[in-house]
């Protein structure tokens, strides 16, 4: 049975290890998609990664995300703690739902 990795650079949970966690897809959504994109980024990541497109086969675990789950309020990764920016300032998370 196959299971996910997190594509998020620097994390390695993975479903068959890490059970408690849940591995979300990127959304359909185009802004949602490039909000992800950019708190996901692998800017300065050098070789295939540098053009990073998601695939259906990439996902992104819980602990990404504020509450440690995806929800209607929690929308956008935002926790990525080996890169070091948990300032909330850096990350678009808040502008993409208080338009909506």
């Amino acid at each position: 049975m196959p299971g996910f990795t997190c594509c998020v650079p620097g994390c390695y949970n993975n479903s068959h290890r890490d059970k408690a966690l849940h591995f979300y897809t990127f959304p359909k959504d185009e802004e949602l998609r490039r909000l992800w994109l950019k708190n996901v980024s692998r800017a300065g990541v050098s070789g295939c990664f540098s053009t990073f497109q998601p695939t259906t086969g990439h996902r992104v675990c819980s602990e990404h995300f504020q509450g440690g789950r995806k929800s209607y309020l929690v929308r956008v990764p935002t926790i990525f703690p080996l890169r070091g920016v948990n300032d909330p300032a850096a990350f678009d998370s808040c502008s993409f739902i208080s338009s909506a």
